[in-house]
């Protein structure tokens, strides 16, 4: 008595797709759901040499192998996450970040369209999401690294990380089994923020120097003397300027903050305006920061200024000039003092260069 055959439930199949060509495919059915598989294999309709025979057998049977592990996944029910990986291997790594962004409403949105930008500019399309490993992820750290300032790489790869958190199976994209990030830590930088921080000789010399636009060397010295960052400065309309303060809801924290005009920030006012209007008619994000490196240049800094650099100026002066730790959190709209003691830290290392300034006196004089 011959041996029963078991049935099979997942098929190979076979469709036309050019002049004596087929293309190999494998379909099953579960929970009433047909579903098809594409394997990339193609075959000849009609072999008529022995080598196009050879081609056959060879792809059928690499075919056969699939089928049969796509069968042993189907009895274990682990048939659909399988199909499912393989389709979502050869998914487009950017149209899936362009959906996220275009969903994306936090208001750290305008960083996180600049990383989705460096990273383009890191792995240039087209890039598929199994060209996304660990190794890759760890490399656009490296380079973050090599090509931002301060504390920058920090809080880009911080949301960097975000964004391969919610890809991962874990999260609500599913894009990655395993978060290719899971294991590339956000180091946070020491003592770097000295560089993006001026001085008051280094203020005078970019007041004595031409910058290419008034509207962004006006708000850039305001930004100075009040601590403003450059979401808040671009959106100041005159409503927010009474007559020695300016008022503020801090975009990035929900903070309000109200801050005292000084001499130096009223002197960097224009005429009033209508309460509606902006206070500074700034250009572009990228704009501006073209036009403060030029800037910078003109006055002599080998340093590249933002308007980070302005907010960190306004931190270190206060902290320079002995004002105690909780003015100082409160003028920044800092929701912890965590971020108000890096400012004190500085303050302190400036004053002590300052004071090692002071050239070596000749102790052991001769008779």
């Amino acid at each position: 008595m011959a041996k029963q055959q078991t049935k099979q439930k997942v098929k190979l199949r076979q469709t036309p797709t050019a002049q004596n060509k087929l293309a190999l495919y494998l379909d099953w059915s579960k929970e009433n759901k047909r579903k098809r598989e594409y394997l990339n294999l193609i075959v000849f309709e009609k072999p008529k040499t022995v080598i196009e025979r050879h081609h056959n057998k060879e792809v059928y049977e690499k075919a056969e192998i699939i089928r049969a592990e796509r069968e042993r996944q189907f009895f274990t029910d682990d048939i659909d996450e399988a199909f499912e990986q393989r389709k979502i291997k050869s998914l487009d790594f950017y149209t899936f970040f362009d959906e996220y962004l275009t969903n994306y409403t936090k208001k750290d949105k305008r960083v996180m369209v600049a990383v989705y930008g460096l990273f383009k500019k890191f792995a240039p399309p087209p890039l598929t999401t199994k060209d996304v490993d660990e190794a890759l992820c760890f490399k656009f750290k490296e380079y973050l690294e090599n090509t931002l300032n301060g504390e920058s790489p920090a809080s880009y790869l911080a949301r960097f990380k975000k964004f391969m958190a919610y890809s991962s199976r874990d999260g609500k994209g599913k894009l990655f089994k395993k978060n290719p990030t899971l294991n590339i830590k956000v180091a946070k930088a020491k003592g770097v923020i000295i560089k993006d921080t001026l001085t008051i000789v280094e203020l005078n010399a970019l007041i004595a120097s031409k910058c290419g636009n008034d509207e962004v060397r006006r708000a850039f010295l305001f930004a100075c003397n009040t601590g403003l960052r450059f979401v808040d400065i671009k959106a100041l309309k005159w409503q927010n300027i009474k007559t020695d303060m300016v008022e503020v809801v801090q975009a990035k924290t929900d903070v309000k903050v109200k801050i005292s005009i000084n001499e130096n920030a009223k002197a960097f006012l224009a005429e009033r305006g209508k309460d509606d209007e902006a206070v500074f008619r700034l250009p572009s994000h990228n704009g501006t920061v073209k036009n403060l490196d030029y800037w910078a240049k003109r006055a002599g800094l080998d340093k590249h200024i933002t308007f980070h650099c302005a907010r960190h100026t306004f931190g270190t002066l206060l902290a320079y000039y002995e004002n105690d730790i909780l003015t100082i959190s409160k003028l920044l709209g800092h929701t912890s003092l965590t971020h108000t003691t890096k400012y004190i830290r500085v303050a302190e290392e400036l004053k002590k260069k300052a004071v090692n300034s002071i050239p070596t006196l000749n102790l052991n004089p001769q008779p």
